[in-house]
């Protein structure tokens, strides 16, 4: 009898240990929001907002304003990670889908721009506490929401001349004494093309017909155009490869990780005062496209939420 009341009282130890351990599961990943037929998880708000969590703490701020912060900061991202549920639910609706092929070039290329190779991303997205393949659903997630509001917003924007002008007129001193790059580039995949590239230009071949003849890039065929940029919102890597070259040179070769890359300024154009100019127009046109995306965008995200079922349970 003594034995099978060990037995007994073993069992009711396990059961109860095992009952508690999902209970603790439960508070770690308990719904914080529901969603229509959505819900969003504590794990999840936690990961999206660790960032800004790590931030705070490591200011210099007191505890009680810490506090604070930290309050606004969670109820600002639950907020966020809402909108994305409704975003992606109305794609659902409307079969907007991403591709892997998508996901895959957005991967690369975001590599490719912080000169990471595969093992590099790996490790740094686990610094994150996230994995590749969490990395690659976020990733597909802003396509899609890209996709579904360029569908839903942007597509209904129309930027006149007149609004043009009047930015223009408004905001002259902000585009006063800005230089426009016209860039064209060469990309090629080891060193011993880019050492064949270098001959070439070295040796005075035209840059479009050395681009035609070896670069790799999607724009080989037109001479390696890329067109007039504001540089100061380019990488650091570009700016510095870009530093004192003038009208008709080209850069030093700009390590890609899995690819060299050489640009070459057709041109630098001064910006003052007159007319709008060609160069400044299109960079007026994305910042009243934005503006007005913006509150498109928010007009759209209150129809939805005012059409939805949500419960916050935080």
């Amino acid at each position: 009898m003594g034995k099978k009341r060990d037995i007994i009282l073993m069992v009711f130890i396990l059961g109860f240990f095992w009952a508690v351990s999902c209970l603790a599961q439960e508070v770690v990943d308990r719904i914080v929001a529901i969603v229509n037929e959505d819900i969003v998880t504590l794990s999840e708000l936690d990961m999206a907002a660790a960032p800004y969590r790590e931030n705070i703490e490591a200011s210099q701020a007191s505890s009680a304003r810490k506090k604070e912060m930290m309050a606004q900061m969670y109820t600002q991202v639950l907020n966020q990670l809402v909108e994305n549920s409704l975003v992606l639910q109305e794609a659902e609706r409307m079969g907007i889908a991403v591709d892997d092929t998508d996901v895959d070039n957005a991967v690369e290329n975001f590599k490719r721009e912080h000169n990471l190779d595969q093992e590099s991303l790996e490790l740094g997205l686990a610094a994150q506490g996230m994995t590749l393949e969490q990395y690659r659903e976020r990733i597909r997630e802003q396509i899609l929401q890209s996709m579904i509001v360029s569908r839903a917003v942007r597509a209904k924007i129309v930027i006149t001349d007149e609004e043009i002008k009047e930015y223009y007129d408004n905001h002259y001193q902000e585009f006063k004494g800005k230089k426009t790059y016209h860039l064209k580039n060469i990309i090629v995949r080891d060193s011993t093309d880019l050492s064949t590239v270098q001959e070439k230009l070295e040796n005075k071949v035209a840059f479009s017909q050395v681009a035609q003849d070896y670069s790799i890039g999607s724009n080989a065929s037109s001479g390696g155009e890329l067109g007039k940029f504001d540089i100061s919102s380019f990488s650091d890597e570009i700016k510095k490869a870009l530093e004192g070259v003038g009208k008709g040179q080209y850069s030093r070769p700009v390590d890609m990780g899995d690819a060299f890359q050489i640009l070459y300024v057709a041109d630098i154009i001064s910006q003052g005062q007159g007319p709008v100019q060609e160069e400044v127009e299109k960079q007026i046109q994305d910042i009243l496209y934005r503006e007005h995306g913006e509150a498109q965008f928010k007009k759209w995200m209150e129809n939805l939420k005012n059409s939805a079922h949500i419960k916050i349970m935080i």
